[in-house]
């Protein structure tokens, strides 16, 4: 039957000289895969520029639950970016925040506070004026509740942040996987902060980074099989700048 959806671009991958293999998560089905033909030519080249990641899309395709890949009939930009396109923090971050969710969300069960939540954060990266360099971090801390592993703000400062148990402790814990209190109080920061502030939390290039890949290890720690996150270092180099 043929279907329709809202949906984000997580990841593509050239299937044959005239299609791709495109995976969406969609607001109504989960993530699906789906084949895309007429990708090249003519006709597929003015396509192509579209099947960017984080890109919002409304989708027509041919459902059959016994696929695994679907095909798909029609799609439109549902969102049409200005910023992400041409700004290279702004596409640097969609790149990674794409590979992130492609890498942890498996399962296609439908989750519409999910997908409303990544709709309102490519929106909102696109918009955003302050604070671009804080919003990958943010992201990250706010997906993870959708993952289950999102930790308990602290009570009090001064804090670490043990992430093999998830939660911010008084002493150093003993084994290395740990936030010493800097990075702790900065990660506790973006817990209490929503986006309209998140300008206001001020760190350091070297801190953003190392919170970033610290933040990437908590994922992979409590995700089993998380696969590893390539555009990680293109957007350490981009911010390192």
């Amino acid at each position: 039957m043929i279907v329709k959806t809202k949906g984000i671009l997580l990841h593509h991958i050239r299937h044959t000289d005239n299609s791709i293999i495109a995976h969406f998560y969609t607001r109504d089905y989960g993530k699906v895969s789906m084949v895309v033909k007429g990708i090249s030519g003519k006709k597929g080249s003015n396509r192509n520029i579209y099947f960017q990641p984080f890109y919002l899309f409304s989708l027509e395709f041919y459902l059959k639950e016994s696929r695994e890949l679907q095909t798909l009939k029609e799609l439109t930009l549902d969102f049409t970016p200005i910023e992400i396109p041409v700004n290279i923090y702004k596409s640097s971050i969609a790149l990674f925040l794409s590979e992130m969710v492609y890498a942890v969300i498996r399962e296609e069960d439908v989750n519409h506070q999910l997908f409303d939540f990544l709709e309102s954060s490519v929106i909102a990266l696109d918009t955003l004026q302050e604070g671009v360099g804080n919003f990958h971090l943010w992201f990250l801390v706010r997906f993870s509740a959708f993952t289950g592993i999102v930790p308990s703000p602290a009570q009090s400062a001064d804090n670490f942040f043990d992430m093999e148990n998830g939660m911010f402790v008084k002493m150093m814990p003993s084994h290395p996987e740990y936030l010493a209190p800097r990075l702790a109080g900065l990660l506790n920061d973006l817990l209490l902060t929503d986006l309209g502030n998140v300008s206001l939390i001020t760190m350091t290039a070297i801190e953003r980074i190392t919170l970033l890949e610290s933040l990437v290890r908590y994922y992979s720690l409590h995700l089993t099989g998380m696969r590893h996150i390539r555009s990680l270092q293109i957007l350490n180099d981009v911010f390192r700048k």
